[in-house]
């Protein structure tokens, strides 16, 4: 994995939670970065997956199917980068104070 190919995915995930508390973001520093890998991680898996597909398929019997190591590692990395990004959502996302339900403009 390349530097600028973190540091750029961790920029972007930094940019999605701007209006949050910067304490807030120093704090949860080593998620961000993590999530920032597992995404890394997860599209490397899926081009290879695209390539050599997640089920290997008898030629002779079509019914005699296995799973390929792949398959379980997109799905490992998967709920891991779900479990990731709701734990950063729930402490970094910024509530929006909608009291008036958008009916302001018509008083």
């Amino acid at each position: 994995m390349q530097k600028t190919e973190l540091m750029t995915e961790i920029d972007r995930l930094k940019t999605k939670f701007a209006g949050a508390d910067v304490n807030k973001i120093d704090v949860l520093e080593a998620l961000i970065e993590q999530a920032a890998h597992e995404r890394i991680y997860l599209r490397r898996l899926n081009e290879q997956a695209i390539e050599t597909g997640l089920v290997k398929i008898h030629p002779d019997y079509p019914q005699k199917q296995q799973s390929l190591p792949i398959s379980n590692e997109i799905a490992k990395h998967s709920a891991a980068m779900t479990n990731i990004l709701d734990k950063l959502c729930r402490h970094l996302c910024v509530a929006l104070d909608d009291d008036d339900g958008g009916l302001s403009d018509y008083e």
